[in-house]
This record gives structure tokens, C-alpha cells and sequence, in this order.
């Protein structure tokens, strides 16, 4: 199974690629694994322009940036892993940004004006299982459900299936003073993993 994690915290040595680093370790077996540290790649703002909705079949961004080869590995992979710091209840701005572009990938038909549970569109990384995984410094409760709910709706519009959305709460400089909790929630995230692959 080809599984692509993506890093998209500033820090690339941080709480959220510890915890992107435990996981990859545990599923390396049967797998192929590709990290994408966001930060190691050039990729601009959307810019509205919806050029990239006259061309079915690929990304195809007008931008010149990294962001269409990034966005083939999506196709390209089994599963996707998306790991962030939480930044004012919601993802970091770097990942933010790879999101907006995604919508290159998702090619409205009709219905444009319409919510997207009623609109006619293709997802070119439609059926695909996806992860979500979040650090934060705080609680989970009455911390989270905004970003939580962000991911229900790129599910929704990426047509993609959520194995699940998994908090790491009260992450400090050091992810190891909350070792229990954290080590609790990677075991759920490598099972849900191996759970899928035998299916």
C-alpha cells in the first residue's frame, strides 16, 4: 500500500512529526511511505481563478509552483495522513494553504451555486482513505470541534472516506510529558491502519 503522511507544521522537528515518525515506523512493513514536510515545498495561495476546472482529468494549477506534483502523489496513494499543530482551532497555515489547492482536484460540473451535497462534481481522489491527526497544546474539548468539523467537510467535497480524526491534546515542547495519552492515541492510529489493510 503506497501511504503518503503529510507534515504541515512549521516545525519539522515538532510534537507533530514525532507523531507522524512513531506511526510511519510501526507500518513500515508492506508499505510504501512518503513524508511531505510542507515546508520544504513552494506552494502559493489559491487564486480563485477557476482555470483548474476546465481540465477534467488533472490537477492542472496555472501556478508554476510545487503544488500540482504534489497534488499527483495524492492520486497516486492508498492512504493519506494528514497531520497538524492546531493554529486558532483550525490547521496551520501551511497546510491550510495545500488544501485551498486541492479544490483542483475536485471539478464541479454543475450546480456551482448549490451546496456541495447537491452539486454534480468529480473527485479525482474519490473513495480514498484519509487521517487526520492534531496536536495541540490545550484540552481537546471546546478546542477542537472547529477543525474537527473542517475535516467532515473536506471529506465530504474530496469525496473521501475518514478512518477517523485523532486529538493529541496538552502536546508541550516535550510530547513525552503527556507519553501515556499520546502513546494511547498513536496505538489507535497504527491499528485503524492495519484494520484497513486487511480488509
Amino acid at each position: 500500500m503506497k501511504i503518503t503522511s503529510i507534515l504541515g507544521s512549521p516545525r519539522q522537528k515538532g510534537n507533530t512529526a514525532k507523531v507522524l515518525n512513531t506511526i510511519e515506523r510501526f507500518i513500515t512493513n508492506d508499505n510504501e511511505i512518503e513524508r511531505i514536510n510542507i515546508t520544504d515545498y513552494d506552494i502559493n495561495g489559491c487564486l480563485g481563478c477557476s482555470k483548474c476546472q476546465e481540465v477534467l482529468d488533472k490537477p492542472s494549477c496555472i501556478q508554476k509552483d510545487d503544488a500540482n506534483n504534489l497534488l499527483e502523489k495524492l492520486i497516486e496513494s492508498d492512504l493519506i495522513i494528514y497531520g497538524t499543530p492546531l493554529y486558532g482551532h483550525s490547521y496551520s497555515s501551511q497546510l491550510k494553504t495545500f488544501l485551498d489547492r486541492q479544490v483542483s482536484l475536485f471539478k464541479f460540473i454543475e450546480g456551482k451555486d448549490k451546496a456541495v451535497s447537491e452539486m454534480e462534481m468529480i473527485s479525482l481522489i474519490a473513495g480514498k482513505p484519509v487521517i487526520l491527526i492534531v496536536t495541540c497544546q490545550g484540552p481537546e474539548e471546546n478546542n477542537t470541534e472547529i477543525i474537527k468539523l473542517l475535516f467532515d467537510k473536506y471529506c465530504e467535497t474530496s469525496k473521501t472516506i475518514s478512518l477517523g480524526k485523532f486529538i493529541i491534546p496538552f502536546c508541550t515542547d516535550d510530547i513525552s510529558e503527556t507519553k501515556n495519552k499520546s502513546h494511547n492515541v498513536i496505538k489507535k492510529i497504527i491499528q485503524v491502519i492495519q484494520d484497513y489493510q486487511n480488509n
